[in-house]
């Protein structure tokens, strides 16, 4: 290859990132949600002592009377179990989930109120199942970001006593 067509190749290259980068900034700019990453509020999440608090980490931040309730979320979980741990099933069939937070409505003192967040990759069935660990009768409340809006569903366990 001759040291002109090497020029022109590199020109030809600078352009399409360019293109590239200015689509990517001008994409970022337009979406409706921003792109911080669930791992990096984690910390924040997990300190949170309420449902407020913990969605508050989120921007634009969220309140629990802001939340939308929907038919088109599962919140399965047994009605009645032992303490300990226990399976929940979490389903959203509204277009363009990309996240989960399985909230404790009633935390005792020193338990958490985020008992579990995942982020559902693009394209990808937003349908999960989780383990929490619950030592008291609890509400929980499922909590889905669909779309760039707030939607619930709700659940209440009852912890067996002997």
């Amino acid at each position: 290859m001759s040291k002109r067509h090497v020029h022109t190749l590199a020109k030809v290259i600078a352009a399409l990132l360019m293109t590239a980068t200015s689509v990517t900034s001008h994409s970022q700019t337009m979406s409706s949600t921003p792109t911080i990453s669930l791992d990096s509020l984690m910390p924040e999440l997990l300190k949170a002592d309420s449902i407020d608090k913990a969605l508050t980490a989120f921007k634009p931040s969220v309140s629990k009377s802001q939340l939308m309730t929907s038919d088109y979320l599962l919140l399965d979980s047994p009605a009645i179990a032992p303490a300990g741990l226990l399976s929940v099933h979490l389903m959203s069939e509204l277009p363009g989930t990309d996240l989960f937070l399985l909230l404790n409505a009633t935390p005792s003192k020193g338990e958490p109120t985020v008992l579990a967040a995942q982020e559902i990759p693009n394209r990808t069935k937003a349908d999960i199942r989780v383990k929490v660990k619950l030592t008291k009768s609890s509400e929980l409340l499922l909590v889905v970001r669909a779309g760039g809006k707030w939607y619930s569903a709700i659940n209440d366990i009852k912890i067996a006593t002997k």
